[in-house]
């Protein structure tokens, strides 16, 4: 069970999304994390070009090889207050590994991998409150019947080639959303990390290369030009 905590003069919003730029990696970024008992706080070095900037984004994996791919970790928090230097979240006992995302107009700049060791658990009574106050970051939409239907096959190389039916153009739609997970079988964008930031709409088919093992939920989803979300069903392969 995970809590925000909002510590800025500007808060975060929670898994905003950003501009589709590249992602390169600078492990030279500064991105410190202050361990608690039941939580975690970052600090970061002020962005020193506002002309290129756009947003920071938060990036969590709660697996190590998720992990390893900016694209396959969540965006738990994003603000474009330039001057927002901290984020502090409240963590059950487990293992995180976040990143910085400085997204500028031309690309993603990411920090290295910061691994967050929680060794005791949120007290019982906390958890409860929790699960009776969570709600969905963003309301998805359950797309019209013959629309977003995804089918997932295994190639000869093992990976899971994903293909889909279009949304109706009548929805506006400005891109597609694969999104994947070992662990949630309602799994949706943006509260899952999306595999690709598919902007033809004439594309609807994805492989991806890096399919894990074992039993694995894929859904496609759609965000229109009104920033709502629909998605299709959800696929199993094993």
């Amino acid at each position: 069970m995970i809590i925000l905590t909002l510590a800025l003069c500007v808060p975060f919003s929670a898994s905003a999304e950003s501009a589709d730029v590249p992602a390169v990696i600078d492990a030279q970024l500064h991105f410190r994390p202050i361990v608690q008992t039941h939580g975690v706080e970052f600090r970061w070095f002020r962005w020193n070009k506002p002309k290129d900037f756009v947003s920071y984004e938060i990036r969590r994996a709660d697996d190590q090889a998720a992990a390893k791919y900016v694209e396959a970790a969540s965006t738990v928090a994003a603000t474009t207050n330039r001057y927002s230097t901290n984020f502090s979240e409240r963590l059950d006992k487990g293992v995180y590994f976040y990143r910085l995302c400085i997204v500028t107009k031309t690309k993603r700049i990411c920090s290295a991998n910061k691994a967050v060791t929680i060794k005791i658990g949120l007290p019982e009574g906390e958890k409860k409150k929790l699960a009776l106050t969570e709600e969905p970051v963003v309301k998805i939409n359950e797309a019209p019947a013959g629309q977003l239907t995804l089918r997932v096959d295994r190639d000869i190389q093992g990976n899971a080639v994903l293909s889909w039916t279009p949304m109706d153009a009548s929805f506006g739609i400005k891109f597609y959303k694969p999104v994947r997970s070992q662990n949630n079988p309602n799994l949706s964008y943006p509260n899952d990390g999306y595999l690709a930031h598919v902007l033809d709409l004439a594309r609807t088919s994805y492989v991806d290369q890096r399919t894990p093992q074992g039993t694995t939920f894929y859904r496609v989803c759609a965000v229109s030009l009104q920033n709502q979300v629909y998605c299709g069903n959800v696929a199993v392969v094993d």
